[in-house]
């Protein structure tokens, strides 16, 4: 299977040895970017999207975990590879709450790293197979189970199911068992694709492989897969709603004030949802849905307005406003501020300064 790879690390001789390694191994893996710094990667990272990140995780301009968080704020879905010294090994244990699975410790062993890029590739390609299945549900049918999913609505999920399993078994001779097992996989992956801690639970609950041939091979009728797949998704909106906080409180309203309360440290979505005690992509998504930004947009200008009023009516240095806005790394808060505000914090406030000399 073809891979892009991009590689992020502060030492040079580090990326080429691996670069040459990784293009070495399989003709099917490319090395397409390489970055010597958390900044160059989350650049190249949105402009190349790769399949697999493999990172440091002490980097300058933002470090390796800082790249993640963003990358997956951003909604770059790529596999990420997280590489740490042995001493430092205990801080990437921070990388499990971004969904980081593949570890690796330095000196890099070099058959433990071909190993996680074959894993991700047979997950790669099992998630390929799951979505070239035939195209045989019309798309306002995808639109509905997207919609009932999205309301927990169960009746609603169950007519939809419904529906779309008149249409397998009006076509059961066309497609085949083996199509329709397909489509099963399908329907509950597209079902649950918003909802990765529910997938992740019912995995658990359910064993592993459910998202595979194998976990329906032995299912033999298009009753057995109406079942199946009404009972995934049933399952994926019980879990949900379990994890979320009763309709009668306004956690937006109250994730906002505690945001504001807290900006000028380094919050996450994670902390945030476990301290309301609610599923992170669910919060991340009602929040969303009821401001109109999402949670780093919102987090992002209230800093940012915080940084421009520092500038303005201040003379701190803007090392010491990055850090009392909730920042670590000056020169990423210099670049945050200029994507936001149009022009670096020293140019803003000379900008100020000039305004004040030439009022009357």
């Amino acid at each position: 299977m073809e891979l892009r790879i991009l590689i992020a690390d502060d030492e040079p001789e580090i990326v080429e040895g691996l670069a040459l390694l990784i293009e070495g191994q399989n003709p099917g893996w490319h090395v397409t970017g390489k970055a010597h710094n958390g900044l160059e990667g989350f650049d190249l990272a949105i402009a190349q999207r790769p399949d697999i990140i493999i990172t440091d995780i002490r980097m300058p301009q933002a470090d390796g975990l800082d790249m993640i968080r963003d990358l997956n704020d951003y909604g770059i879905a790529a596999e990420f590879i997280l590489i740490s010294g042995y001493a430092e090994f205990q801080y990437a244990k921070r990388a499990m709450e971004y969904g980081v699975k593949y570890f690796l410790t330095k000196p890099i062993d070099e058959e433990e790293l071909f190993a996680d890029i074959v894993k991700i590739s047979g997950e790669l390609r099992r998630d390929a197979e799951i979505a070239e299945c035939p195209d045989v549900v019309p798309y306002e049918e995808m639109l509905h189970l997207e919609e009932a999913m999205d309301a927990m609505d169960n009746e609603r999920l169950h007519a939809v199911v419904c529906r779309i399993f008149r249409i397998f078994r009006s076509r059961r001779e066309e497609l085949g068992m083996e199509n329709l097992r397909l489509l099963a996989l399908n329907l509950v992956a597209y079902g649950t694709r918003k909802f990765p801690f529910a997938r992740l639970r019912i995995n658990n609950f359910l064993g592993t492989n459910v998202f595979t041939i194998r976990s329906v091979s032995k299912l033999n009728t298009v009753s057995q897969l109406e079942s199946w797949v009404f009972n995934m998704l049933k399952g994926a909106n019980e879990i949900l709603l379990n994890d979320s906080l009763s309709a009668k409180h306004d956690v937006v309203r109250e994730a906002q004030e505690y945001i504001r309360e807290n900006f000028n440290r380094n919050i996450s979505l994670n902390e945030i949802a476990e301290h309301f005690y609610i599923n992170p992509y669910y919060f991340s998504q009602l929040f969303k849905k009821k401001t109109g930004i999402t949670y780093q947009k919102y987090l992002t200008d209230l800093r940012m307005n915080r940084a421009r009023k520092l500038l303005r009516e201040t003379d701190m240095k803007v090392y010491e406003i990055c850090a009392e806005v909730g920042y670590t790394d000056t020169n990423y808060f210099s670049r945050l501020f200029e994507r936001s505000i149009g022009m670096k914090p020293s140019a803003y406030r000379a900008d100020r300064e000039l305004r004040s000399s030439h009022s009357p």
